[in-house]
């Protein structure tokens, strides 16, 4: 079982560990204030009040066995962010995710040691602004060199067709994960049945994704 670090204990920080934790994975959870610790010590494996830009003080916490760690400090704390991407880094860790909102403090996070950096509030901003143009969209991730995944509900015009009628890879490039179908999460084969009002998971380029929201808007 992987062994994640999530450092800071903001909201974003919170959701990361509770959700991780929630999975079934252990979680070192640091923060400097005790009362967010004392907030997550029943939900994660084990959190610890402590100053994440000590490197000697996080190895001393038996830190350096985790696989991947989560740097989720706020803005205001970008100083303490750079070094505790660098301490982290330092212990061994190969993967360490940190959170910016500027593309400016995310190169010099990346040159901290920083495997990964998210950009939460763009990112969510982002998706917003996609589900207000696209109905047919309810939810999207950006993934990495200009892909992304998305749920699309199935139009009417779409209803009472297969997977393999409607040849989304060949036609637009798009790969299907999955298929909800009254709440139930159901794995794709090309005889697959849709029905108006089913969510098919995707994945694919943005373009193309986009291109197939726009094909299933709502006709006027």
């Amino acid at each position: 079982m992987k062994t994640y670090v999530v450092v800071g204990l903001g909201q974003f920080g919170e959701h990361v560990a509770r959700s991780l934790s929630q999975a079934g994975r252990e979680v070192l959870a640091v923060d400097r204030s005790m009362e967010r610790v004392e907030a997550l010590k029943d939900v994660v494996a084990q959190a610890v009040r402590a100053d994440c830009t000590s490197e000697e003080a996080m190895r001393a916490l038996g830190l350096g066995r985790a696989e991947v760690a989560v740097v989720a400090l706020g803005e205001e704390d970008f100083e303490a962010a750079v070094l505790g991407t660098a301490a982290l880094k330092g212990l061994g860790i190969k993967k360490v995710v940190a959170r910016t909102s500027s593309p400016q403090r995310g190169k010099i996070l990346s040159l901290a040691g920083a495997s990964r950096v998210v950009y939460p509030e763009a990112e969510m901003g982002e998706q917003l602004a996609r589900m207000l143009i696209h109905s047919s969209v309810l939810a999207s991730t950006e993934l990495p060199s200009g892909f992304m995944m998305a749920e699309l509900r199935v139009p009417e015009h779409a209803a009472g067709r297969s997977l393999q009628e409607l040849q989304l890879r060949r036609t637009h490039g798009l790969n299907v994960i999955a298929i909800t179908h009254r709440g139930v999460i159901t794995e794709p084969v090309p005889e697959s049945m849709l029905s108006a009002g089913d969510v098919l998971l995707v994945a694919g380029r943005d373009e193309r994704v986009e291109a197939l929201a726009r094909r299933w808007e709502p006709k006027a």
